[in-house]
């Protein structure tokens, strides 16, 4: 019997046992597809802000830039890179945003040296651009690897799902609470009110004679070179989807999208392809994370029937699943959002402490319910 059960190896779900076993658990954590076999294995595992003028998903990602540059650098020294960033509006329509950011963040936005500026003078000529000197980007599947040390990693893919008297049964595997961190790959347990979009993501390791003095995000993210070795990735397909989608992806295709779209950017000589990662990430229809206890619907819709005649009621009012929570929802920016995330789900857990009710699933709950009226259905 485990303490708690955690499916899925990715950042979320890697972050989130790290948390988890510094706290005492006995944590076990599930996947089929391996560690970070997922979107996070193809992520470019940059941490840097994001850039917007304002809104929840700003202010959240700008609290756990600053917690997990200093969680990754502080804990796991040996997977960082540290480099300084350089943000560029994609279109001349997003260089008021650029900018807004730029004066109005409490983030140290920094001016590059001359020799640093000479170099980037040619890429920032014609867009709006920010200059941080505090970034990074992780190695992803290491930095997962190096999260799951305190805990049991099992390489199974979890079917069964089933909610005992008090406890939760996976497969064959008994813990008494159980975290869903599967992204937005197959469900485990109806819950229509939360589906989570999943967005194709691909990353491409090359080798490049161009110096490339520091991490650029732009028409892509391209990493800062080392030894003449880079990173070229994106979220760029959301149509694409490996459990849904008729035919199958076309890796060289993709390839030469970002290879396109980077040149864009930074003109990148002599260069060779040395490997490509490919894989699902899952942002919320709100594009806020996701993370807290679930509701059960059918209980929730038989204790309060009115919910299908419109009428509202507070969160506390409806039933949850016991000992059930969920991490997802954290799209492009999961090696950001994660460490921060799995701190604050890991204190509910341990010490009951409140969410953020920003992140919390139940908000999408009544928003399903009003869709869906009718009793039937429901």
């Amino acid at each position: 019997m485990f303490d708690i059960a955690i499916i899925g190896a990715g950042i979320n779900g890697s972050a989130l046992a790290h948390f988890l076993s510094k706290a005492g658990k006995k944590v076990a954590v599930f996947d089929g597809n391996g560690i970070a076999g997922g979107g996070s294995g193809a992520a470019g595992a940059f941490i840097s802000p994001k850039i917007a003028k304002g809104g929840d998903l700003k202010a959240i990602s700008d609290e756990a830039f600053i917690f997990s540059m200093e969680f990754y650098n502080k804990n796991f020294p040996n997977y960082v890179i540290n480099s300084p960033l350089l943000h560029l509006s994609k279109q001349h329509d997003e260089d008021e945003k650029v900018r807004f950011f730029k004066e109005h963040t409490h983030l140290h936005v920094s001016t590059p040296d001359n020799k640093l500026l000479e170099l980037l003078e040619p890429i920032c000529k014609e867009y709006e651009s920010i200059y941080l000197q505090n970034s990074a980007i992780v190695n992803a599947k290491g930095v997962c690897e190096a999260l799951l040390a305190g805990s049991e990693f099992i390489n199974e893919d979890i079917s069964t799902l089933t909610c005992k008297d008090n406890y939760w049964e996976l497969n064959n595997h008994k813990a008494l609470h159980v975290i869903i961190a599967t992204g937005a790959y197959k469900k485990l347990l109806e819950l229509p009110y939360i589906n989570p979009r999943g967005v194709w993501g691909h990353r491409v390791d090359i080798k490049t004679s161009t110096h490339i003095p520091l991490n650029i995000h732009q028409f892509v993210s391209i990493s800062a070179s080392h030894n003449g070795l880079a990173a070229i990735g994106a979220t760029h397909n959301v149509h694409y989807h490996p459990q849904t989608s008729k035919e199958p992806y076309d890796i060289y295709l993709g390839r030469e999208e970002l290879l396109a779209k980077a040149s864009k950017t930074i003109n990148l000589k002599d260069v060779e392809i040395l490997k490509d990662y490919t894989g699902l990430r899952s942002g919320s229809n709100d594009y806020i994370p996701i993370i807290g206890s679930l509701v059960d619907v059918q209980k929730t819709v038989k204790k309060l029937p009115n919910l299908t005649k419109g009428e509202k009621y507070p969160p506390e009012e409806f039933l949850y699943y016991p000992n059930l929570s969920m991490i997802n929802g954290t799209g492009g920016y999961g090696f950001v959002l994660a460490p921060y995330l799995a701190s604050m789900l890991c204190e509910n857990i341990i010490n009951n402490r409140a969410i953020d009710r920003r992140l919390e699933p139940v908000r999408f709950f009544n928003r399903w319910v009003k869709k869906n009226m009718l009793s039937s259905r429901l």
